[in-house]
This record gives C-alpha cells, structure tokens and sequence, in this order.
C-alpha cells in the first residue's frame, strides 16, 4: 500500500533538524489559521502572499502574544515553504531583522533576595522553583505539584523539544506545600506570572521586573563561573547536546552535586548563618511590612484588595497614605 505525502510533509521531510521541523510546522499552523485554511495546497498561488504575510506579522504579536523576535521566527518558516513551492517572498527591508535581546538591568543575588523576601506566597514559590530549574516559562508552567514532591524528573522541553534533568531543593517543596494548604493557585499563563513577578518586583522598589530569560542567563552565568562543564551545564539549563552523551550523563552521579554547587551559591533567603539579619536595609524592608500588615488590619484594606485585585502599593506608599490620611483626620478634630 503506497503512501502519498501531503505538501507540508514534504516539505518538512526536507529540513534537518528535528527542533527546526518541530518549529517550522508550529510557525505554518498558525499561518494557516491566520489565513482560515486547514491545508498546506491551498497555498499555490496565494494572491497577494507578501502583503498577507506582512499582515501574519502583525497578528502574531497582537492575537498570540509573541514579541517581535519571536514572530519574526514564525516567518521565517513560511518563507521557507514558500521557497520550497518556487513562489519565494520579497520581503527584503519590510521586516525587522530577529535581534539579540540586551538586558539593561542585571540584578544582583542581593536583588533577587529582596525580591524573594517581600514577595506574597506565590512569587516566593515561583522564584524559588525558577532559581532550581532554570528552564523557560512554558516548560515550567507544566510542571506538576507531584513532579515538584518527587525532588527529581527529566523535562522535555516545549520550544526546541530538548531533554534535560530537572531538581527540586525542599525549600521549593515547602513552598509549594505551603500553597496547597493555602489553596492558593499560581497563575496558569506566562501573563499571569509576569504580572505576579512584576508587582513582587515593584514591592521591592525596582523598576524593571526580573524575567525568565534574565533568571536563566543569571542561573546559567553562575554555573560557568562554578566551572561546571559545558555539557552539564547545558542538560541543567535544558539546551541541546549530543545525544550520543545524553542517556550517560543524565545517569552521571555528580550531575546532582553540580546543580547543587549552583543552588547553593544563589540562597534565596539571605542570613548571617544564625537566621537573623545582617544589615540594615533588610531589617527596615522587614519592618515596613509589618507596618503595612498592622495597617492593613487597622484599615481592613486587606479584605477589600481581596475583592478588588492586587493592591499594587509599595510598603512606603501604604504608610505614607495611612500617616498622611491620620494627619487630615487630626487637622479636623
């Protein structure tokens, strides 16, 4: 019995790469939903292809979320098979080049810590599991509670569908734990949890917030300023390596003392060996908020923020509004 390829397959039988085909075909799915089609055929002779693919750029990034590099990616597999069908795109000088992105913001492990401190239940949890498996946002998203209680699973990767080795420290469990007798949820989307890190980060008075991407260059930079080979560090961080290394070294014994040195060269709670605190500044952060919860309680704003969402304030700006709010009260009387 005789087999006939569609033209996608046939088109993906081509290329190479296992992660490029696997992107490649997400990057035409979408491209086919974009235009309502449900075949790869129907794009012979598409009339006005540059214009309509122009018009796909631009709905990737306001339809799916993707920022510009990212969609920029995705078109680049429909440039392939239009190439591919001998109708090629000109699309010289209409889109950006996909650029490397720059950080202007490397924040210190003191950063980290600060924002670990004076985030809610939730951020903790996620800092703490992001700082243990560095991998990227919508791997972690998928990782289960029981995965997290197990201390110890391989993870395939969503984007580029690379096999790494994932740990988990019992900080990150008790966390976790924590959450569950709570019966809080973390947010299920990466907008979610930007949001999430994003307010923990404007809590502990910074500006810009701490990413993913930016927590696994950090995590990554760590590990190589450790020493650790390029081969572990890659099965660690999930990034690709030769599979004729890959089943022995997820099997290696040190794999886990290498994510160790890693783990705990970046404590998420800083203290002087005893539990106390060691400088100023984290003392005074600890005592505005417990300012802000005695207020709070005082003025039952807790309970309304509950109702109406996150109460986004600073510790600062809270005590600031009840000093300010009690001095009126006084002028009155």
């Amino acid at each position: 019995m005789s087999y006939d390829m569609g033209l996608e397959e046939e088109w993906l039988s081509q290329i190479l790469g296992a992660s490029t085909k696997i992107h490649y075909k997400k990057g035409m799915g979408y491209f086919l939903e974009f235009l309502g089609m449900s075949k790869a055929e129907e794009l012979r002779g598409l009339p006005k292809a540059e214009t309509k693919v122009l018009q796909f750029f631009q709905w990737l990034q306001k339809e799916k979320g993707l920022n510009k590099n990212s969609a920029r990616a995705r078109v680049v597999s429909v440039q392939s098979f239009f190439a591919y069908i001998k109708e090629p795109l000109n699309l010289k000088n209409k889109l950006p080049a996909i650029g490397i992105k720059v950080e202007n913001w490397r924040p210190s492990l003191d950063d980290i810590q600060k924002v670990f401190r004076l985030g809610d239940i939730s951020a903790k949890a996620w800092l703490s599991l992001s700082r243990d498996c560095p991998a990227r946002m919508s791997d972690l998203l998928k990782i289960t509670p029981e995965q997290i209680e197990t201390g110890e699973f391989v993870l395939i990767s969503q984007k580029e569908n690379v096999v790494g080795k994932c740990y988990i420290s019992e900080e990150t469990k008790a966390l976790f734990r924590q959450l569950k007798e709570a019966n809080i949820q973390l947010p299920t989307s990466q907008r979610g949890i930007d949001k999430m890190i994003a307010n923990a980060c404007r809590v502990a008075g910074f500006q810009k917030r701490l990413n993913q991407h930016l927590f696994r260059k950090i995590w990554i930079s760590q590990a190589i300023n450790l020493g650790l080979s390029e081969p572990i560090v890659k099965i660690l961080s999930f990034k690709s390596v030769d599979k004729s290394l890959l089943t022995y070294m997820l099997d290696r014994n040190d794999l886990k003392d290498s994510w160790k040195k890693v783990i705990d060269s970046m404590p998420l709670e800083h203290t002087n060996g005893n539990g106390r605190v060691n400088n100023i500044e984290e003392a005074l952060d600890l005592v505005m908020s417990a300012l802000r919860k005695l207020i709070e309680k005082e003025t039952h704003q807790f309970e309304s923020a509950k109702m109406t969402g996150p109460d986004l304030r600073t510790d600062k700006e809270v005590i600031e509004e009840y000093v300010n709010e009690r001095r009126r009260v006084e002028v009155r009387a």
